[in-house]
């Protein structure tokens, strides 16, 4: 589609939301919720006007996969706002022809009036808010075209928006956070250097099954608690490019609205040397602090050192917890402790967010490469009324343009989450997105049968105050069954090796479960989906097929949000 048809349905967009928000205006006079959901789609459509012009403005910069997804996205909005014109329709007829004609019976029907317009709200609301989130990841992608256009279009549209105040948040400020993440795509370590935090005593709370911990100041005016992800710095490690990637990506992260990205906002890092004292992160909790889980705090810390400073022993980001949010456990508890028969919904919503997560991690420019249960953080309002799921878990994560240290380990806890090629000590491949992607469909297989492939030694069989280990479980042995059925011997055309032959047999074992057990429980979409990471570097992949090992990583991200994020926002529950 050319610049001048997207424009010409665009403008069509525009009337029909027009008319949509007039007719919602006349509604205002209604009850309290009826005002609340029209304040509501008032908002989502002055973002989606915004976002729209911006985006046309683009299309002559585009590349032919990025201009096709836009023309289908632009194209999903003219169906919604046509339904939600039909819908506003339906009920204002619905309310002339009940209109009562004896006065007796006129609070009744004002109350069934209510009803409808909430109901009709809700719908609309629904279905503005399912194409933003499918438009938004393609939006932002926008952000990495490099080309002055963007850059200038964006001051132009950030000018007319000086107006607005408040938080640089995607729902109030679009432009502002997307500008934002543009400024910081390809920044300067220099950025990075108000981002270097004091090293202080901290007071610890341990998330159970959990790569990260929570924290707070023992002295000092910030009591509020934040999430650490500590980046171990191992002795093999290339010391250098370890603190360049951290820095860089707590830059990128300082940009991150939690809510629309699916990753923590970072306040900053601290860097431990390694001949600093510090508590020792697996140390027995204090039983006799108020919380029972906090760990002792560690003696003071020197000064914080130089950005330049090389002998590190790790690093730890310091996320910000999003307001609101203070019930909080691992993706790996929940699937531990929870009952088998959790929600439909609640499963979609988790997995939906994970998608989120990283894909937004790939946007910033990065790989994460450890993109498991324990690396997923699920958040909670107190009355559990809304909840939103957060990547954090960076522990091996490098830029993607970066080289890769092409190490591994033998453990099944992080194995089964690796592609055949990523496994073992001496991983075959070098990492790219698609190994996160596959990582990803071995998260969604887990939530969709909700079984955790990964079980833990219980306290009676650690040592005390030791730390709970991953062990092998359920999962693992019948994995093994599954193999001895098979009579599987001897290695798969192409591998060399025992670990080669196991690593695939792991794979297919894996792409049997997503083909016979989430179909009854999630659906053929679900299963599709999850097929279709599971076997994204497979050369008869479907939904991959045709990306060659050179492909652009943002032409990986073209597709990963039409064949993952697409196909899982386009389930109904």
């Amino acid at each position: 589609m050319d610049p001048l048809t997207a424009i010409g349905i665009a403008t069509t967009c525009y009337e029909i939301g027009a008319k949509m928000i007039e007719v919602c205006e006349t509604w205002k006079e209604a009850d309290r919720e009826v005002q609340e959901r029209v304040v509501i789609i008032e908002s989502c459509w002055d973002r989606t006007k915004r976002q729209v012009d911006f985006m046309l403005r683009l299309t002559s910069i585009m590349d032919d996969d990025q201009r096709r997804v836009m023309d289908d996205l632009l194209a999903q909005l003219n169906r919604s706002l046509s339904l939600a014109i039909d819908i506003i329709e339906t009920v204002i007829r619905r309310d002339s022809l009940t209109r009562p004609s004896l006065l007796s019976f006129g609070s009744r029907a004002k109350k069934a009036s209510w009803v409808w317009k909430k109901s009709a709200l809700d719908d609309i609301m629904r279905d503005l808010e399912r194409w933003q989130r499918r438009f938004d990841p393609s939006w932002f992608l926008l952000m990495k075209i490099a080309s002055p256009v963007v850059d200038s279009e964006l001051a132009r549209a950030r000018a007319a928006d000086g107006r607005r105040q408040g938080p640089a948040t995607v729902t109030e400020n679009p432009l502002t956070v997307a500008a934002g993440l543009r400024n910081v795509l390809s920044p300067n370590l220099d950025q990075a250097r108000s981002l270097i935090l004091p090293n202080s005593p901290m007071e610890w709370l341990v998330i159970p099954f959990s790569d990260a911990k929570a924290a707070r100041r023992v002295s000092g005016s910030d009591t509020r608690w934040y999430i650490v992800d500590t980046i171990e710095v191992g002795p093999a490690a290339r010391a250098r490019d370890v603190s360049r990637d951290v820095r860089l990506l707590a830059t990128k992260l300082a940009q991150a609205d939690p809510l629309a990205f699916g990753l923590l906002n970072c306040k900053g890092v601290m860097a431990i040397p390694r001949r600093t004292p510090y508590a020792d992160p697996n140390a027995s909790p204090d039983a006799g602090s108020p919380q029972h889980l906090g760990l002792p705090s560690p003696p003071p810390y020197p000064r914080s050192p130089s950005p330049s400073q090389r002998d590190f022993s790790h690093f730890q980001f310091v996320f910000r917890i999003p307001d609101g949010m203070e019930v909080l456990q691992s993706l790996r508890h929940l699937l531990l402790n929870s009952d088998e028969h959790i929600s439909l919904s609640q499963k979609m919503r988790i997995a939906r967010e994970l998608a989120k997560a990283v894909n937004y991690v790939h946007t910033f420019a990065f790989v994460h490469k450890n993109i498991r249960p324990e690396s997923v953080l699920c958040f909670e309002d107190p009355d559990g009324s809304r909840s939103n799921v957060f990547l954090v878990g960076f522990d091996a994560f490098r830029a993607a343009d970066a080289g890769t240290m092409m190490a591994g380990d033998m453990s099944w806890d992080r194995n089964v989450y690796r592609h055949p090629l990523r496994q073992g000590d001496d991983p075959a491949d070098r990492y790219r997105m698609q190994h996160d992607i596959y990582s990803l469909g071995v998260c969604l297989l887990e939530i969709g049968i909700w079984e955790s492939f990964v079980e833990y030694t219980s306290e009676n069989e650690t040592p005390p105050g030791g730390k709970q280990l991953a062990k092998f479980g359920k999962s693992y042995y019948q994995f093994q069954a599954w193999m001895k059925e098979k009579s599987a011997t001897g290695g798969r055309q192409g591998s060399t090796t025992f670990l080669d032959s196991l690593a695939f047999k792991l794979k297919d074992y894996l792409v049997e479960l997503a083909h016979t057990r989430l179909p009854p429980r999630m659906g053929e979409q679900y299963a599709r989906v999850v097929l279709s990471c599971l076997t994204c570097l497979d050369d008869d992949n479907e939904d991959f097929a045709g990306l060659e090992d050179s492909a652009s990583d943002d032409v990986v991200a073209v597709h990963f949000i039409e064949t993952v994020m697409k196909l899982l926002d386009g389930i109904s529950v």
